[in-house]
């Protein structure tokens, strides 16, 4: 089973480097191999970068690749801004579902920085739940749960899904009444004193239009008519300013309080 993975880069001048990683992108710890130095590495919380002086392999890099993950991606952002750093990429939400920008390094290497996605209120969002999206609160379907999933693009698991459902505590439902057609739900799981939502799902056509804040709401509106006050309710997510506006808080998952 492997453990970690720490990337060499090859690079032409190890103490300008070093400098520049500690300096410019704010790596707080340094190590150097011989004097002159011909290895050395940087560390900044777990990630652990490495440098080898290998001037000729240097000259062949310009254009590769590493991608970081970080907790506070636009705060890194304004650091790396102030500080000078050559950014090559702005940062911006990626289709992919982070936030990224990339830096190029002295040795021509383009550095990834990554979050996650900022919640960014569609163009064509409105501003009320639209009058012929009912919202239910029961067991969803499994032909309901299948289509959805594929619809937003998620895995679909058929052998797990029926259990899924099974122990689901209850569902929030999304139904176009003009064709009865369910566009969007979300699962909520819980043992009366812990909760968790799971599946908030709306179809892409419909998104933008109050839909998945109606479905969180209903659901913080039945949980709070049968569970104890103060129970804690949780939830993973790539989109944590989505959750916030509803009253979650984010540490390392969100959570909020019935």
């Amino acid at each position: 089973m492997m453990k970690s993975s720490e990337m060499i880069f090859a690079v032409s001048d190890i103490l300008k480097t070093v400098r520049f990683y500690r300096d410019v992108l704010g790596f707080e710890s340094e190590w150097l191999w011989e004097d002159p130095p011909t290895h050395a590495g940087v560390r900044w919380g777990l990630v652990h970068v490495m440098f080898s002086l290998q001037p000729e392999l240097a000259k062949r890099v310009d254009g590769h690749q590493h991608w970081f993950s970080v907790a506070d991606v636009n705060g890194l952002y304004e650091r790396h801004r102030s500080a000078g750093a050559p950014i090559i990429s702005d940062i911006e939400n990626k289709p992919w579902g982070f936030r990224e920008y990339t830096v190029r390094d002295i040795n021509g290497y383009h550095l990834r920085f990554a979050g996650p996605a900022d919640y960014q209120r569609p163009k064509t969002a409105t501003e009320l739940l639209p009058a012929h999206i009912q919202i239910e609160v029961r067991k969803a379907t499994l032909d309901e749960y299948m289509k959805l999933t594929v619809a937003v693009g998620w895995n679909k698991d058929i052998a797990t899904m029926p259990q899924a459902l099974e122990h689901s505590l209850f569902c929030v439902m999304a139904i176009d009444t003009r064709d009865g057609q369910t566009v969007g739900m979300t699962r909520v799981c819980g043992d009366g004193r812990y909760y968790t939502l799971w599946d908030v799902m709306v179809m892409p056509d419909y998104q933008g239009q109050k839909i998945g804040t109606a479905l969180l709401e209903a659901a913080m509106t039945e949980l709070r008519r049968i569970g104890p006050k103060g129970a804690f309710v949780g939830l993973f997510t790539g989109k944590p300013k989505f959750y916030e506006r509803l009253g979650f808080r984010d540490g390392g998952g969100m959570t909020s309080g019935v």
